[in-house]
């Protein structure tokens, strides 16, 4: 008999997912302030399968039942939503009450470093555009840029999670074959 929903434990182990993305989320917010700190970026992005990986082990440990491929998947596909959720009000918070003009401001900073770029030359056609952008106002705001990077995270999630889904139950069988012969 199952103890909990797959829901539940999803809920459960979106928690530490919510606080890994809020981490590589105020890397990237934090970035207009301490410049450095999007370096921190992509080493987090490359960690995060792992603790994916990590909680959707934990959901099939504490219950069995759900080794099936769907159940893994959906587990990840709702840990990651649940993370997103956690990592989209906190940064909802930062960007409306701390930096309420961070797109304007790391789009700035994003010109300034290309236009002092010995490559500024070939950068001319991105620089205009850039330019133009700013001065038509047309810019996302602070809520459009972290929507769209929560949906772009739910994707991303999702399919990071079809992969390890694949792989865990592959293993899985792999172990469960072993073990009969």
């Amino acid at each position: 008999m199952k103890r909990k929903s797959i829901y539940k434990y999803a809920s459960e182990a979106g928690f530490p997912a919510g606080i890994y993305l809020t981490l590589m989320s105020a890397c990237l917010l934090m970035s207009v302030r301490i410049p450095n700190l999007v370096l921190l970026e992509l080493p987090l992005a490359i960690g995060f399968p792992f603790v994916l990986w990590a909680l959707m082990r934990k959901i099939i440990k504490a219950e069995p039942s759900y080794t099936k491929f769907a159940s893994v998947w959906l587990g990840g596909i709702y840990t990651v939503i649940f993370g997103t959720v956690i990592c989209l009000f906190l940064s909802a918070l930062y960007i409306t009450y701390v930096e309420p003009g961070f797109v304007g401001i790391y789009v700035n900073n994003a010109l300034e470093a290309l236009e002092m770029s010995p490559m500024a030359g070939d950068y001319q056609p991105t620089i205009t555009l850039m330019h133009e952008a700013i001065d038509a106002h047309i810019l996302p705001s602070g809520m459009e840029f972290l929507t769209t990077m929560a949906w772009l995270t739910c994707f991303s999630g999702s399919v990071l999670s079809l992969l390890i889904a694949l792989l865990m139950t592959k293993a899985g069988k792999k172990i469960t074959e072993r073990a009969s012969a």
